[in-house]
């Protein structure tokens, strides 16, 4: 079993998912030989994300993973040193889902397809969606992603200052758009109905406009709200460029 991907004992070395913490990750990953019909890490990750898709994140440890696989859960361990380990790898195994733009697409353009495709692939692992706000992009997906999509913009005469703030502003938007769609805070339409009623229903006197544009705040969805964020924030990037 290979030390160095395991944790030091009493919890000591490189918090799980910190950028020491890959280095180390990625350091081993290049060390080890894999095994023709062995047990690889992509297997495992493709295991536990099924059991999030399918069970939420409580149901998925390490002996639940190894009993899908039909292993013994000390097996795992080789791959994934522990459950914090295995949700920080599983989060950049996600990422890996998303189709990037292909290379000189409009920057706007591959920008938006860029945003769409991640918001997808997050709404499709709902259950991974909180981890998101753990931080800890720093694997291999992720890299990929921010490589193409920083690319993108430099290709189109951004200067590397603005590439970054539009790629990070960009990813942030979403991110914040899924946590709040997952979160609750966009409503199902039975329950977009019943707060178009309770707006209707507020006093004139106190709430006049709440009361009087009661449709329109009940009836937005989710697609509606990213769509119309997505296009002011492109906008707004757009007019700094001609501003300049």
């Amino acid at each position: 079993m290979d030390a160095q991907l395991h944790e030091p004992p009493g919890g000591h070395g490189p918090a799980v998912g910190s950028v020491a913490w890959w280095r180390g990750r990625y350091a081993a990953r290049e060390r080890r030989r894999s095994r023709p019909g062995g047990l690889t890490l992509g297997a495992i990750m493709d295991t536990s994300l099924r059991i999030a898709d399918e069970q939420g994140l409580d149901a998925l440890t390490m002996r639940a993973v190894a009993e899908r696989m039909d292993l013994r859960h000390t097996s795992l361990y080789r791959h994934v040193p522990s459950r914090e380990a295995l949700l920080v790898e599983l989060v950049d195994h996600m990422l890996g889902e998303i189709s990037l733009p292909a290379p000189g697409a409009d920057w706007r353009a591959g920008t938006e397809a860029g945003a769409r495709e991640y918001r997808r692939v997050l709404l499709a692992h709902r259950a991974l969606v909180p981890l998101l706000a753990r931080g800890h992009l720093f694997g291999p997906n992720a890299l990929r992603a921010r490589e193409q999509g920083l690319g993108l913009l430099i290709a189109a005469d951004w200067p590397a200052g603005s590439a970054v703030r539009i790629y990070l502003t960009v990813t942030h938007y979403v991110v914040g758009a899924v946590l709040l769609d997952t979160g609750g805070a966009v409503h199902p339409p039975g329950e977009r109905a019943d707060a178009h009623g309770l707006f209707a229903s507020l006093p004139a006197r106190t709430h006049p406009l709440v009361a009087a544009h009661s449709a329109l705040l009940g009836g937005l969805d989710g697609e509606e709200e990213f769509d119309f964020g997505l296009r002011c924030l492109l906008d707004g990037i757009a007019g700094t460029r001609e501003g300049r």
